[in-house]
């Protein structure tokens, strides 16, 4: 009983037993109150017979027992051996002259033990009782039970035989499903699908297709992710052994007074300073990544994209660099994380174009965004260098540095509440565009997530 089948067959056979009980029982009620409604209804019609007013002359009817009752009491049977009189005669002296001459006053039918009887006061005195046998009335009752009994039987054996054909045929999804979950949950394919349909299991199954479709997404972005960061790990190791070969290598030459000290300690000064750059960048990539990085206030825009187009002016000063921004765009941001933003690009145009190429930084305010672009005229890059450029360690090719700046940016911008995007293709130059929310619910709602203990502090 523990399948749901059995159960779903159990409970239809005890529903469907308890109502033919039932309706055994109501028929067989009823049919008895319409026979002996019948039978008393015969009785007073006999009764009124002007024959019996003289049963010594009179035939009594068919089916019934004519008994006489002198004024003595003495009771005696005048209607012959066929209905046997044996019974009501002991009947009629159990109850006794009293009764049977109150049951005659009354004129009504009583019962006389297992028969049914209606008695008239006769001429002299005598009371005259007919009484109707109803051996038929209950072999007629005990028929309609049998009949019953036999026709439930029938009818549960053949309910148990084509319900149990039917649940089968009902559940028979719900079974495939089982076993498609038992498949999946056995290291089977995730992309395995239940059978959809309008029913309530198919209804059912579609909301088990959409659980799966989400857990394959989940497993999916699990499996990329873990091999991000094995990818990362392994990148982050070639980065950090290059600066430390380096170091060591130099070491070992001035040991064996292969290189002075001047060149050796420039070289390995330099290899630090490049490995301290890549840590820190690590660093800041990790805190970015936790969303604990931020600090929002309301910046100038224009301000910081004035000042780093004047400090790339100062560190290239034959790049015609351009800056069209409205006087003033002020946003809700984390001033360091915008003009870090700023840097890495102009940083980016410097190592990847070649000098004197000209360079424009854009802010665009947009009814959703605030949007800084840096763009140039440059080289461009392929299709695939564009889709990987803000892979983590991406070098472009003829490029140097860490391959973390553009990683840095998007970084930014998503914990921001933003995006960055990148355009470029090869000579017609590459422009990159980080969009900051301007919905000030939004970059509410960033900031709250960022410094949960700042609102739960404005809130008290």
């Amino acid at each position: 009983m523990r399948s749901l089948n059995s159960r779903l067959m159990a409970g239809l056979l005890a529903v469907t037993a308890a109502g033919m009980v039932l309706m055994a029982l109501v028929s067989t009620v009823v049919l008895r109150g319409y026979l002996m409604h019948r039978v008393n209804n015969q009785l007073q019609a006999v009764q009124r017979k002007p024959a019996l007013a003289r049963v010594g002359d009179s035939v009594a009817p068919a089916r019934y027992i004519i008994l006489n009752m002198a004024p003595d009491g003495t009771v005696r049977a005048v209607s012959g051996d066929d209905p046997d009189p044996s019974a009501a005669l002991e009947q009629a002296q159990r109850m006794g002259p009293g009764v049977l001459r109150d049951r005659a006053a009354g004129g009504r039918p009583f019962a006389m033990g297992t028969m049914r009887a209606v008695a008239r006061v006769g001429q002299r005195g005598r009371v005259t009782v007919v009484v109707a046998p109803l051996g038929e009335i209950r072999a007629s009752l005990v028929w309609l039970i049998v009949t019953e009994l036999l026709t439930s039987a029938a009818i549960l054996g053949v309910l148990a035989l084509l319900g149990r054909w039917l649940i089968r045929r009902g559940l028979a999804p719900l079974s495939r499903m089982a076993t498609t979950a038992h498949e999946i949950a056995g290291g089977g394919d995730l992309r395995a699908r239940m059978e959809e349909s309008p029913s309530e299991v198919g209804r059912l199954a579609g909301a088990i297709n959409v659980m799966l479709g989400r857990i394959e997404q989940a497993f999916v972005a699990r499996v990329r992710s873990e091999a991000k960061v094995r990818e990362f790990a392994a990148d982050a190791s070639h980065e950090l052994r290059t600066p430390l070969t380096t170091i060591r290598g130099y070491s070992e030459l001035y040991e064996q007074g292969a290189v002075d000290a001047d060149e050796a300690m420039r070289r390995i000064s330099a290899e630090s300073e490049r490995m301290r750059r890549l840590v820190e960048e690590l660093l800041e990539l990790a805190r970015l990544d936790k969303g604990s990085a931020l600090t929002m206030e309301h910046v100038d825009l224009t301000a910081l994209a004035r000042d780093a187009v004047a400090d790339a002016a100062a560190v290239e000063p034959d790049r015609p660099l351009t800056l069209d921004a409205p006087d003033s765009l002020v946003a809700l941001a984390d001033e360091g994380r915008i003009r870090q933003i700023l840097a890495n690009l102009l940083a980016n145009v410097r190592a990847h174009t070649p000098s004197g190429t000209p360079a424009v930084v854009r802010l665009v305010p947009t009814s959703t965004a605030m949007v800084i672009e840096v763009a140039d005229d440059g080289p461009g890059m392929t299709r695939d260098e564009a889709a990987r450029a803000f892979d983590r360690f991406h070098h472009a090719s003829g490029g140097g540095g860490s391959g973390l700046g553009l990683a840095i940016v998007a970084a930014i911008a998503t914990a921001h509440g933003g995006r960055a995007m990148l355009r470029s293709s090869p000579g017609a130059g590459t422009g990159v565009r980080v969009e900051l929310p301007r919905d000030r619910e939004v970059l509410e709602g960033v900031v709250h997530r960022e410094h949960p203990e700042q609102d739960q502090r404005g809130q008290r």
